[in-house]
């Protein structure tokens, strides 16, 4: 089992980080995703990938193809989850006025677009004030619990990852054994224990099965 954590819980990770990314809507209750046409038309609900969590979907699409990034991944995901959590809590400040600074888009006139005017009121753009800090990923919500939630998760799941490294690390130099050079379960086993029984072959295709995984 623990064979198995250290093999795969850096795609478990990835897997979760990016899922965590592509189902936060930044935009809350103003969050609407687009169908066919022109980009401004926005009609119904969907998540939206804001500015923060693209970073970590694009450093693990970046760091999964190759073993050797993955532990730097694993870092830069740790530290830049931590920021968000942070800069997600320090938003909601009484401090902080958003509609101060809110932004409104000027609509352009009917014969100035090929938007009809239903879809010009159905625009994000164009149905009222649009506060900046959400296409970063930032917005006022309450309770704070539930806003920050996934990302606290997305936390949890890379300490536990290094959780699993260590334990490792700390097994084998225990038991003074040599880290694996492959990405096997049954290190003991290769090609040439095939045809020594079906227990060997079992672990072989075992092997070859995580191996292509």
């Amino acid at each position: 089992v623990r064979r198995l954590l250290e093999l795969h819980v850096v795609k478990m990770v990835a897997l979760y980080t990016v899922w965590v990314a592509l189902e936060e809507v930044p935009l809350g209750l103003q969050g609407w995703g687009a169908q066919p046409g022109p980009p401004e038309v926005l009609t119904r609900p969907l998540p939206q990938v804001s500015l923060m969590n693209f970073l970590l979907v694009l450093l693990w699409a970046l760091a999964m193809p190759y073993c050797r990034f993955r532990h730097m991944a694993s870092c830069l995901s740790t530290i830049w989850t931590c920021i968000i959590i942070v800069c997600k809590m320090l938003y909601q400040l009484e401090v902080v006025e958003p509609h101060e600074y809110y932004s409104n888009c000027t609509q352009p006139l009917p014969n100035g677009t090929n938007l009809t005017p239903e879809e010009l009121a159905n625009s994000t753009l164009y149905r009222g004030p649009v506060d900046p800090a959400n296409w970063f990923g930032i917005r006022k919500g309450f309770p704070n619990w539930p806003y920050v939630r996934n990302h606290v998760q997305v936390l949890l799941l890379l300490v536990f990852e290094s959780v699993v490294y260590r334990r490792q690390q700390y097994h084998r130099k225990q038991h003074q054994l040599v880290a694996p050079v492959t990405e096997t379960i049954f290190e003991d086993i290769s090609r040439q224990h095939l045809d020594l029984g079906l227990v060997s072959c079992a672990k072989y295709f075992i092997n070859y099965f995580y191996y292509k995984f």
